[in-house]
């Protein structure tokens, strides 16, 4: 699953010291933007990146931190997939009005996160059960850190279209940062049926900020009777997912002072096609999932208070490929969303593109029987 996440969020609803409206936000076009990957070597990993991806074996995966803390989904998945990508998180400490962000974080941060995730679902070995309903992750994140590409993205494309006012960088960091990633989840059916019910914990450690974390949820239980039953496709229903997470903090050499301990509640609903594999894994034909998130934070301002976030996050997927954004406007959705903040993800399955075309090649022609 070829990941690309632009995020950026604007950290909780406390804003203190008013100042004068900023419109100085470089304007960036084609040719910078292309200047950018060429000289961050981007376009070379990438394609390195994909080659190892479809050599790799059956996976699914997680969004690297600090993505989740940013507003986008944290459900684990509940398939096998195989996941590179480009991951944007950006934070600003100032919004679109000149009003100043309430943390001990002064400048831009804009993390271009150009990762590789490995997970896999484990079923029976040999004679063995210990591994059965039991997942794996290992991801692994590398960011040249910069002001670009999430300021064009946040300004010359979401507040540009929604006729915002454009949020303006504060020393934005240029340096090389990186990330690494694992969980440990186990998975229970409920009654006789797929696999809903999840429990674990995981950790991400690197430049940034370290973190351990435990986590329990539901995820896309049937809400609803099937509206539509297609025996290749799967049936059609709405579907509801929950989640809970703890987790427990550290300072990296990004973010100097985080809160030691952060809450996490993220409910979800969903309407999609979904078929259920032999193993109990859901997997969605095609989705449209929104979500909400309330967090008690990871910054804090100068006297040691955490800033809460309160998110909301959009997905939508047709078989291998799926669109997700998320942003913390949550509650002032109608009103206005000036910054600090901003985020999408736009991630292309690459093990379930592989499935489909070695279905399509053992599929026998009308000319030509399948061999018995």
């Amino acid at each position: 699953m070829i990941r690309i996440i632009f995020a950026s969020a604007r950290q909780g609803r406390q804003v203190i010291q008013h100042g004068p409206l900023y419109n100085d936000a470089p304007v960036v076009d084609r040719t910078m933007m292309a200047d950018f990957w060429v000289r961050k070597g981007l376009a070379p990993f990438l394609s390195t990146l994909l080659v190892v991806v479809l050599s790799s074996s059956p996976v699914w995966s997680e969004s690297p931190a600090p993505s989740v803390h940013w507003g986008s989904m944290a459900f684990p998945d509940q398939y096998s997939t195989a996941t590179g990508g480009l991951i944007l998180n950006r934070f600003t400490p100032v919004d679109g009005l000149g009003n100043k962000y309430d943390s001990t974080v002064g400048n831009t941060l804009g993390f271009n996160l150009i990762t590789l995730s490995w997970t896999k679902h484990w079923e029976y070995s040999g004679t063995s059960s210990l591994w059965k309903n039991w997942s794996t992750n290992l991801t692994a994140a590398y960011s040249p850190t910069a002001d670009e590409p999430s300021q064009y993205f946040q300004n010359k494309v979401v507040h540009q279209l929604r006729q915002l006012p454009t949020v303006p960088t504060v020393d934005p960091r240029k340096e090389t940062d990186v990330m690494i990633d694992g969980s440990l989840t186990r998975w229970f059916p409920l009654w006789d049926g797929p696999k809903i019910i999840f429990a674990g914990g995981g950790f991400s450690v690197g430049t940034i900020y370290q973190q351990g974390f435990l986590r329990a949820g539901v995820r896309r239980v049937p809400i609803t009777p099937t509206l539509y039953h297609s025996k290749t496709w799967g049936d059609v229903s709405f579907r509801a997912s929950a989640l809970g997470r703890i987790s427990y903090q550290a300072n990296g050499a990004v973010l100097h002072s985080v809160r030691s301990t952060a809450g996490l509640v993220q409910p979800a609903i969903a309407f999609g096609q979904y078929r259920t594999t032999a193993h109990g894994e859901t997997i969605p034909t095609w989705e449209i999932e929104l979500a909400l998130m309330w967090d008690s934070g990871i910054f804090v301002n100068t006297t040691g208070q955490s800033q809460k976030q309160f998110a909301w996050s959009l997905a939508a997927s047709a078989g291998p490929v799926r669109f997700e954004t998320w942003n913390d406007s949550m509650g002032h959705l109608s009103e206005r969303d000036y910054g600090p903040s901003y985020g999408a993800s736009l991630t292309l399955d690459v093990l379930r593109v592989w499935n489909i075309m070695q279905e399509f090649r053992s599929t026998p022609t009308s000319e030509q029987p399948a061999s018995s």
